[in-house]
């Protein structure tokens, strides 16, 4: 949410800066720096616990290659990926998307633990209900022009945008997308929204987006459940605002409850306002008769938790965006439950990129997403906040994504990983791979090629920039997973089924993905988007996003 705190008074701002520069590994914006290491990583997991980490090089099966020719030469790649007899093309919506059977929403809504994402509202599956092609984010957003011109420097506002759905013809158009998101969630194993809310006209009017999102989580499944969470980098120290803001949701039936009627309530960057401050907001609202589970949420939360101990029912934190950094947090929900005897929400972050910024968290490929996910099972969190769910002006969105082009096979991995990984979180138990699926995750460019059309290029926060093109396979018996592109095929052995993440450094072309076994292949799939060269992407801008898709023998994910 970096844009919004421009809304910040300069006593606030100075604030927050100190709060993020001394945040250490909790915080998203101080990531732990460290070599990223290129090459070939092979992960693979068994059924009783999250996949180990372990590094496997790739084997190029074709003759060293000469000297590469100059970048100019390298911006253009070939279009047309390499194909073999067993290259899939057909899309499905379910085969090519998930390697297991997503457990009922009975199983998943009984389960103790919960699953939130952070709903961040300026970005709906639409802003205009106008046909996909035409609306807001395409004309906009997506344009670098877009908005007069006003991230023309940048490149554009954004680099991706929700998937698309249809104009509308019913006046209810807006709940009735909301329920679509609330539909998408449950079925990757999401149990309810963390609602971002920056002021209280989005709150407390009938038509406000949280009103709206209520009453599509009601409408939906009445066990969905919207955490109410006031941003504090916008509301400041507004008591007022922020009363008013959880007095809109306490007696709606949607709003997150604990079992002794306790209405939960995050925050934004919690700590922007003293434990005092807070315990009298406290006090105004059971007053009220409105007894609330305080879970703030920090940057950083240890440096803040000793403070707030007393008003807390637990610690949520934001989180970060790279893996190494990522993995310190795995001990710390045992240090909320045994230190501070409080629940702890687990943060999980897919990527951060932000145009705006001129800036990006190497999230290396999926080992970001796959880390915090780790953390949140082998470290027994409580609940867990996907940071977020559609945030695009940071790049940190799980919810499907795409680009201009509106194709709805590029954006889908992280969603669909979040499946699996939900469901084990939630269940207790590693989910059976029922079929083979491979998952691709890679940028469309490497991190320093040219964007000629930008004021200055994009730059690494924390961890090095990586180049690689990831492959991460699950497989229901061992198998030789192959990369092919550039004119080179890079193979792996998996040696066992289960979950095998297989890199390969980025090259231009359209990268072909192959699983075989016993010398025949089982499936090939090309990737969704082209890479190109040093001389970058033909638009002139930096684009530092994943892109993700997967397919099985049946065919291509497509949402």
């Amino acid at each position: 949410m970096e844009f919004i705190r421009e809304a910040l008074t300069v006593g606030q701002l100075v604030c927050l800066v100190a709060i993020l520069n001394g945040c250490g590994s909790s915080s998203s914006s101080s990531n732990t720096t460290g070599a990223a290491a290129a090459g070939t990583d092979a992960v693979t997991s068994s059924v009783s616990s999250p996949p180990a980490v372990a590094t496997t090089p790739a084997v190029a099966t074709t003759p060293p290659a000469a000297a590469p020719p100059p970048p100019q030469a390298l911006a253009i790649a070939d279009a047309s990926p390499p194909s073999n007899a067993a290259t899939v093309v057909a899309t499905n919506s379910g085969d090519a998307c998930l390697p297991i059977t997503m457990p009922t929403r009975d199983v998943l809504f009984s389960s103790s633990k919960r699953v939130f994402a952070h709903y961040f509202y300026p970005f709906p599956v639409s802003m205009d209900n106008r046909p996909p092609a035409r609306d807001y984010y395409n004309v906009q957003y997506l344009n670098k022009e877009g908005e007069s011109s006003k991230w023309s420097a940048q490149g554009g506002y954004l680099r991706q945008r929700p998937m698309a759905v249809n104009a509308s013809s019913d006046p209810h158009w807006k709940q009735l997308n909301m329920q679509h998101e609330v539909t998408t969630a449950i079925a990757r194993g999401i149990t309810g929204f963390a609602f971002d809310v920056m002021s209280t006209d989005q709150a407390t009017n009938a038509g406000s987006q949280l009103q709206l999102m209520l009453k599509a989580a009601q409408a939906v499944d009445s066990r969905f459940k919207i955490m109410v969470m006031p941003d504090l980098t916008t509301l400041g120290s507004n008591a007022d605002a922020v009363v008013q803001i959880i007095e809109s949701v306490a007696k709606n039936p949607a709003a997150y409850k604990l079992a002794d009627g306790r209405l939960v309530v995050s925050a934004f960057a919690a700590n922007v306002n003293s434990p005092a401050w807070w315990q009298a907001v406290l006090n105004r609202l059971k007053a009220a008769g409105i007894n609330v589970a305080f879970v703030p949420t920090f940057l950083g939360w240890t440096q803040f938790a000793d403070l707030y101990q007393s008003i807390s029912y637990g610690y949520g934190d934001w989180g970060t965006a790279t893996a190494h950094a990522s993995s310190l947090l795995e001990d710390d929900p045992s240090i909320a439950h045994g230190t501070f005897d409080k629940i702890f929400m687990m943060p999980v972050e897919s990527q951060q990129f932000r145009p705006k910024n001129f800036q990006f968290w190497e999230a290396g490929n999926s080992a970001s997403f796959r880390t915090g996910w780790n953390n949140a099972i082998t470290g027994k969190a409580d609940w867990v906040q996907l940071v977020t769910w559609n945030d695009y002006s940071e790049s940190g969105q799980v919810s499907p994504y795409t680009d201009i082009t509106l194709n709805r096979s590029i954006g889908t991995g992280y969603y669909d990983l979040n499946g699996y990984f939900a469901t084990w979180f939630l269940t207790g138990h590693a989910p059976t791979v029922t079929h083979d699926v491979m998952y691709y995750f890679y940028r469309r460019e490497p991190s320093n090629a040219n964007a000629i059309r930008q004021s200055q290029g994009d730059h690494a926060t924390g961890d090095a920039a990586q180049n690689n093109i990831e492959l991460l396979a699950f497989l229901t018996a061992p198998g030789e997973l192959k990369i092919s592109v550039g004119g080179k095929t890079f193979t792996h052995s998996a040696t066992a089924a289960g979950m095998v993440s297989f890199k390969v450094p980025t090259l231009p072309g359209i990268p072909l993905f192959t699983l075989s076994r016993s010398g025949k292949d089982v499936f090939s799939f090309a990737g969704g988007v082209q890479i190109y060269g040093l001389n970058g992407l033909p638009s002139g801008v930096a684009d530092m996003t994943y892109w993700s898709g997967s397919a099985a023998k049946s065919g291509v994910c497509s949402l």
